[in-house]
């Protein structure tokens, strides 16, 4: 039987004053899987505040204990710059920072724990083999899906205009070296068929497959967003769908609330299993957050608007922070 969304009934009967209190009580531990600081650092260089979504004092005032950072690729023509020297920038400003700590899967130092995610496919193509070293700079999770194809893969915005064809040769020979690597591949954007071939080779070595922000197209039918065929292949190879709040992929030709990523999120759950969702927000990206969540600080809304609409407190957790920290710190988790 398929969970309904009961979210603005509860809304109506629960008062002001009620609603705001819960939302001072809890505090949920959060792992947000993209924040975009490499984005916030041209703005503001000390990440305290960034374009005021999820600097520094916001992750913290919202109860985020970690985020992963895309590292997107240098444009075509950019000179000198390249994602390496972007990575160094953005990690000598996280260390001047003193409030992250780069994979502190243990949390040792109470600072926000950080991961990278690259976003280079191109690069990746042209230099498979630094994938290990890619990984030893705190590299954890590699997108090989974008704005457009590629040299890995079809996307899933290009197949309106040309046959989805999949991973390419390059993209398989890097799918495998990110495998035998131990990283974890990031599907969000690539088409179906890339998505089935990623989720074939990761099937053949027992690794997740991830989706770092994506949303179900049975409810915002958007190219980039998932089909409920996908959504279970991810489901079953233990990954796991981060909820993007990203206003156009939330809602189908209306404006975007703070109700549509709720509703996303139980759909997820419904389809997948609360064990294989998280939350993947895209602030400080560069896109406008939804109306009444506006930024990190206001993670506690969500949460408490998780349990109105249904999701009991074990699943907001796991969608908060566990399943994301499962699949960053499997050895932590084990233990």
């Amino acid at each position: 039987m398929k969970r309904r969304f009961l979210l603005p009934i509860f809304l109506l009967v629960l008062p002001v004053g009620a609603r705001a209190e819960l939302e001072a009580a809890w505090k949920p531990r959060v792992i947000d899987l993209r924040v975009g600081l490499a984005h916030a650092m041209l703005r503001d260089p000390s990440l305290a505040k960034g374009v005021g979504q999820a600097g520094y004092v916001e992750l913290q005032r919202g109860g985020a204990i970690g985020v992963l950072l895309p590292l997107p690729e240098a444009e075509p023509g950019s000179g000198p710059k390249n994602t390496l020297s972007d990575y160094l920038t953005l990690r000598s400003a996280l260390d001047s920072s003193q409030r992250f700590a780069i994979g502190d899967c243990r949390r040792r130092t109470g600072r926000i724990a950080v991961w990278f995610e690259l976003e280079a496919p191109n690069e990746l193509a042209q230099a498979p083999s630094a994938v290990p070293l890619w990984i030893e700079r705190g590299v954890r999770v590699f997108r090989i899906g974008g704005e457009r194809d590629n040299e890995l893969a079809t996307v899933a915005a290009g197949t309106a205009h040309g046959p989805d064809t999949g991973l390419t040769r390059a993209g398989r020979d890097v799918v495998d070296r990110i495998l035998a690597a131990g990283g974890l591949v990031d599907v969000s954007g690539a088409s179906e068929r890339s998505i089935d071939e990623v989720l074939e080779l990761a099937a053949k070595v027992h690794a997740p497959v991830i989706a770092t922000h994506s949303n179900a197209r049975a409810l915002a039918d958007r190219p980039r967003n998932l089909s409920d065929a996908s959504i279970r292949g991810i489901a079953r190879s233990g990954g796991m769908i981060a909820v993007t709040a990203v206003r156009g992929s939330l809602a189908e030709g209306r404006p975007a609330t703070l109700q549509h990523l709720v509703q996303q999120i139980a759909y997820l759950v419904q389809v997948a299993g609360s064990e294989h969702v998280a939350l993947g927000t895209g602030f400080e990206t560069g896109v406008g957050p939804v109306r009444d969540f506006l930024g990190a600080g206001d993670f506690p809304r969500l949460a408490v608007s998780l349990r109105l609409a249904g999701l009991s407190a074990p699943d907001v957790e796991r969608v908060f922070y566990r399943n994301a920290q499962r699949i960053l710190c499997p050895a932590q988790v084990a233990k």
